[in-house]
Formats: structure tokens, sequence, C-alpha cells
């Protein structure tokens, strides 16, 4: 695999994603309306015994809804601004265009994420043994679920469709998976099914390695082995089969 264009992800990084941050910072708040709201209400409904998961599905959700987000990005990018036809025309490819939006996203989602660290370390789920594990596992999640972005926005026919969308898988894929609940309240045979779904693979193991239950040696590396692999296979699929050039 040829090298990345370091000069293209930094320029990229600052032209939509620090720039963004400068001219319109309340959208920054949209990537932590839903998992505040749901921390808010978790904390009112369990009294606060299940504020440690709603802090670990918070910091989920929140890399989840990054990569998924990045769908409207791709469409607009290709569809209106017309971007994707000018990098096409350089010797930038699919790989070095999905980590540019990648980048521009954590950004963009950086204040959202300080604060679930900020949390995390205040209510000790993060420790200085787990801080390792839980850094490459919600990185691999972003990593997987900005390739799933851009292989779907590449098939989306029109601009509103990729916004429609994005909401829809953010929503779904973090609040119907075991993010921000134990994955313990539901039986061995539905976890096991949802476990594929990138962001059950991530709470499971986030729950695992936090001890915020008491999941098994073998299901806390079976779940980043799933996500690892889930990583290495939608890049993959990403990069060779999304539509990089218009027709």
């Amino acid at each position: 695999m040829r090298l990345l264009k370091s000069n293209y992800l930094l320029a990229f990084t600052i032209f939509y994603g620090l720039s963004s941050v400068r001219r319109g910072f309340v959208y920054v708040l949209t990537y932590l309306s839903i998992p505040l709201a749901e921390l808010f209400l978790i904390y009112i409904i369990t009294r606060g015994d299940f504020v440690k998961f709603a802090i670990v599905g918070g910091l989920i959700s929140v890399m989840a809804n990054n990569g998924f987000s990045s769908i409207g990005d791709f469409v607009f990018l290709r569809l209106e601004s017309r971007l994707q036809d000018l990098l096409v025309a350089t010797d930038i490819g699919p790989s070095d265009y999905i980590m540019g939006l990648m980048l521009a996203n954590l950004l963009y989602s950086s204040p959202g994420i300080v604060l679930y660290i900020i949390l995390a370390i205040v209510y000790h789920v993060l420790t200085l043994t787990n801080f390792l594990p839980l850094l490459i596992n919600v990185t691999l999640l972003l990593f997987t679920t900005s390739s799933i972005g851009f292989f779907l926005a590449s098939l989306v026919p029109h601009t509103r469709y990729g916004w429609g969308l994005a909401g829809l898988l953010s929503s779904i894929l973090t609040i119907v998976p075991p993010v921000f609940y134990p994955y313990t309240f539901l039986p061995k045979l539905i976890y096991m099914a949802l476990l594929p779904i990138p962001t059950t693979a991530s709470a499971i193991f986030s729950q695992g390695i936090t001890h915020l239950v008491n999941a098994s040696e073998k299901l806390i590396i079976v779940s980043f082995l799933t996500l690892l692999l889930e990583s290495i296979l939608f890049f993959y699929l990403s990069i060779k089969f999304s539509r990089w050039r218009e027709r």
C-alpha cells in the first residue's frame, strides 16, 4: 500500500475540520446532543447506577456517529461541491480521502471526546491499565464506521439521502446495540448475533476491559478481533468497490 499523503491530510483536516469549528461551533454540539441526552436520562432513570455505562457508551457513540455522519459529508463533497472530482484528477486516492475526512471530523468532534474522557477519569472508568486498549478500540471503531460511510456514500444518488441515511444509521446502531446498557441484559444468543455490528463489538470490549461487567477473557478477545477484522475488511471494500470516479 502506498504511503498516505501527509500534506494533503494536514491541509484537509484544517480545511474541513478546524475551519468548521471556528465558523460554526454550534454544530459541534450536535455530536454531543444525543450522547449527553442519553447520559442524562440514564442517570435519572437508574439514579446514577448505570452512569459508567452511559459514559463508555457516550464515547463509543461520539466515535461511531463521527464515522456514520461522514456519509452526508462524502455525498455533499461528491455531488454538490464536486470536491471529489478535483481530487480524482490528482494523485490523491480513496484511502487518502477517507483518512482526510476522518481526521477532519475527529477534530470537529474533539470537544465531545475530551468531555467523555474527563467524565471517564472522574468516575474511575478510565485507568492507566485500560487507557491504551480503549484508545485502540475506539480508533478501530472510527476507522470502521468511516470506511462504511465512504462505501455507502458512493452509492447515494442525492445529497438529501446522504444526510438522512447518516442520521438513521447513527441512531439505530448506537441505541439498539448494548452501547448504553450492559450487554448482559441481552440473552447470549442475541448479543452474539449483534456482535458483527461494529458498535456492539466495541461496546462489549469496552465494558469488559473496564470491568463494568464480568466478561470472559475469550469474549473480550473475540470482540476485539471482530472489530479489528471489520476495520480491515471495510477499508479494503471501500477502496476497491466504492465509486471513486463518476461514470
